[in-house]
């Protein structure tokens, strides 16, 4: 169906030189899919389209056109006008009409867009046209009551990362205390040899202390990869809400809190084990072997 291109609400061009104001004459933009097949092969080709041409009361005729391919824009996400929408310039399509029924009467239009020239003008603007008796609404006000839901979704991650810390700080405390209760008879043999409790502890901290930095290594490389690969995916997407940077690299920040936190927590759960271990006695430490 011949849709008239607005400027600034059409979907994006993907290929072609359009200029702002859209196909000119004798041009047509094309989806970049549709049907099962893509139409990218078809940019800058002459095209030969036909309508229906009143030539007598319930009785018509095709007539055909050639338009010439000038851009294919984007159709990943269905707008206002349709998935499979092929726009044409103003006159193109009046023209058309004109040829296709020859008393057409005066177009009229379902809905019509008014560009401003600042944002400071958007809300008068908005009140001058409601005063006509037209029911209005604006890209400012969509975005502000989208404002909202994206204020929900932070708080919703912040909520997200605060439960995933607790839990996180939960299993360093179980794995670490099991690993620090399973040592119990090498402290026995450390202290029957001289080693002093402060030693003892100490690399037994160290020793948790790497395991954490080696584990958190093994995570932070792995997130880093999903977050390089799932930035070239979205952005592969084009999703004008969610503008998003192919291959962008995760925050460094984040990274090093993911390597400083694993060890941190594992040390933290064997802390209490650590400080019974080391006060007991050789004799006790050794009883069970």
């Amino acid at each position: 169906m011949g849709t008239p291109f607005i400027s600034g609400i059409t979907p994006k061009v993907l290929l072609g030189d359009v200029s702002g104001d859209g196909p000119g004459e004798g041009q047509i933009l094309l989806p970049d899919k549709g049907q099962g097949q893509k139409y990218d092969q078809l940019l800058g080709k002459e095209l030969s389209f036909v309508y229906t041409k009143e030539i007598g009361p319930g009785n018509g005729a095709p007539v055909s056109m050639s338009l010439r391919v000038a851009g294919i824009y984007d159709n990943s996400s269905p707008g206002i006008d349709g998935a499979q929408a092929a726009y044409v310039s103003s006159e193109v399509l009046q023209s058309t009409l004109a040829n296709a029924r020859a008393n057409t009467k005066a177009l009229t239009y379902p809905r019509a867009f008014v560009r401003v020239d600042s944002a400071d003008e958007v809300v008068n603007v908005q009140n001058q046209v409601r005063a006509l008796g037209y029911s209005v609404n604006s890209v400012a006000g969509q975005i502000r009551s989208l404002s909202g839901l994206f204020a929900l979704l932070a708080l919703v991650s912040w909520v997200i990362g605060g439960f995933l810390v607790i839990f996180c700080l939960g299993v360093g405390v179980s794995v670490g205390g099991s690993w620090i209760k399973q040592r119990a008879r090498e402290v026995g043999l450390l202290k029957a040899i001289g080693w002093s409790g402060a030693s003892i502890a100490g690399v037994y901290m160290a020793e948790l202390a790497a395991v954490g930095l080696i584990i958190g290594a093994v995570g932070a490389l792995l997130g880093t990869v999903c977050s390089i690969v799932g930035t070239a995916v979205f952005s592969g997407l084009q999703l004008d809400l969610l503008p998003v940077a192919a291959w962008a690299m995760p925050n460094w920040l984040l990274v090093l809190g993911a390597l400083f936190c694993v060890p941190l927590f594992l040390c933290l759960g064997a802390v209490g084990h650590v400080a019974r271990l080391v006060r007991l006695d050789a004799d006790s430490s050794l009883r069970d072997l």
